[in-house]
């Protein structure tokens, strides 16, 4: 057994935990959830080294437990998989896997790779990979990506594996070969200890729950005995009154802002045709790789378009690059917040005005107005910071994901382009989240949103388009209200 004894974390003058006690024992799975900034990832990472704890202590079967760093936690038996992308492109899929012991298929200088990649083959092959350890890592996705991460810590064999979010990038598929996994982790005797803001997975997979909130331990229940509503009221610390979703309206009645006309993209995505009015939100569902990102790329001058004809207020529109989008008001939220959402060495004012920098003259800034429009966002979106100049990189993976919002939102858009909206983020925030992007679409925005979470796809949406193979399967249109099984039978 692993166990943690009033465990508490200080950055600077941030509580993060505050004298945490709980407990992880092999052959479990425990859920960690709460709200963003609850201390669920603070914990997971001071138990395996990656942060040292402030005060408290841990054991380990009995024994003082106190690495001083991930290797000597991984040396113990405590692995964690991190809720950020942590993969060197730089390096090949096998040794990304391998990554820490390298050194052990050195010989004369020399790497055996024959051996590198048949190792790391078996690993991938236990996850249930479907990419080969030789295989280009440049052509992997997000999922593939996060696969190389739990591969990685399965090669430190351990007891305990830890778990950050680990499906926050994942598609359905990906999402439960990962379950899959941690079934037959748990089987073979391995602690799990998993942390998601997926309702239906931290109730599919888990034998116990650890609620904390404000960095505070709430209590520990086994799963049977709790209900979904019940756990999101001890996570928010209020009743969810009127539901995550908020209401619909009927047809917009707007007129069509944006519309593409057999758009075919320069990835092959199409023959496409597909008409967003203002006030509407347009939800597109389909598994990862089925076309989606691709068409919101084209929207956002990312990727060129190889047929057809997009059109914006009736008009010929035909961005070369994103910033001819962002002159055109349509804004890009991207599914990957830390590679292209923010800059997490930039501050929160930075990253909230950096789209919408309110200048002076040709080289300064007006820091009057700047401070004025992050603070607008802040209060907007209830992001959780010390302050507009705290650092982007010390917020939580949710408060993170409101400030991508937010600097989208700062440029005043009249087109708001959507890529997986509350990826990481908790049951609290996306009902915040969600409650703006109705706002703004009941304003007069159009909405054009991919997202792979089925409840917030036929939650949030007025329509419902779904991709399959780089087509359009299938168009829900107003008032059908399809359930998830039907949406799923045009995604497979």
């Amino acid at each position: 057994m692993l166990s943690a004894r009033n465990i508490s974390k200080s950055f600077g003058g941030s509580q993060a935990l505050r004298g945490v006690s709980a407990d992880f024992h092999e052959a479990e799975v425990v859920a960690l959830v709460g709200e963003n900034g609850a201390g669920k990832s603070t914990l997971l990472k001071v138990l395996s080294a990656v942060h040292p704890r402030s005060s408290g202590e841990a054991t380990l079967d009995g024994a003082s437990y106190t690495p001083r760093n991930q290797r000597e936690a991984e040396a113990q038996g405590v692995a964690l998989v991190f809720q950020e992308l942590n993969v060197n492109r730089s390096l090949g899929i096998a040794e990304n896997v391998m990554l820490g012991h390298l050194r052990d298929y050195r010989r004369f200088g020399l790497i055996d790779w024959k051996r590198l990649h048949a190792d790391a083959q078996r690993i991938l092959d236990r996850i249930g990979a479907d990419f080969r350890a030789t295989d280009d890592i440049h052509r992997l996705d997000l999922g593939r990506i996060k696969t190389i991460e739990v591969a990685r810590a399965l090669a430190t064999n351990p007891r305990f594996v830890f778990f950050d979010e680990s499906t926050a990038f994942l598609n359905h598929g990906e999402a439960q070969r990962l379950m899959s996994v941690i079934r037959e982790l748990k089987a073979q005797g391995i602690g799990i200890a998993f942390v998601s803001h997926h309702m239906h997975e931290v109730f599919e997979i888990s034998d116990r729950l650890i609620v904390l909130k404000d960095g505070a331990l709430v209590g520990d229940w086994p799963t049977a005995e709790m209900t979904e509503e019940r756990l999101a009221e001890l996570m928010v610390g209020r009743e969810m009154i009127g539901g995550l979703f908020p209401q619909r309206g009927g047809p917009s009645g707007g007129p069509v802002k944006v519309e593409l006309r057999g758009v075919v993209t320069a990835s092959g995505v199409g023959p496409v045709d597909l008409a967003v009015a203002a006030g509407e939100i347009l939800g597109i569902g389909g598994l990862k790789g089925s076309g989606g990102e691709s068409i919101l790329s084209a929207l956002a001058g990312a990727e060129a378009i190889d047929a057809g004809a997009m059109l914006l207020d009736g008009r010929e529109y035909r961005p070369g690059h994103p910033a001819e989008a962002l002159s055109a008001r349509i804004a890009h939220l991207p599914g990957d917040r830390t590679g292209e959402g923010v800059i997490t060495e930039f501050s929160v004012l930075e990253n909230l005005t950096l789209a919408a920098r309110p200048v002076k003259s040709a080289v300064l800034s007006d820091r009057r107005r700047m401070m004025a429009l992050a603070t607008e966002q802040i209060a907007t979106l209830g992001i959780k910071t010390a302050g507009p100049e705290a650092a982007v990189g010390a917020l939580s993976g949710g408060n993170m994901q409101k400030v991508v919002l937010g600097k989208c939102l700062a440029t005043a858009p009249e087109v708001l382009l959507l890529n997986n909206p509350t990826r990481g983020v908790d049951i609290g925030a996306k009902a915040e989240i969600y409650r703006v992007i109705r706002k703004l679409a009941s304003d007069g925005l159009a909405v054009v949103m991919v997202t792979e979470d089925l409840p917030e796809l036929l939650g949030l949406s007025d329509r419902v388009m779904v991709t399959r193979k780089g087509r359009v399967a299938k168009v829900f249109g107003h008032g059908t209200e399809p359930n998830e099984e039907e949406v799923v039978k045009w995604m497979m």
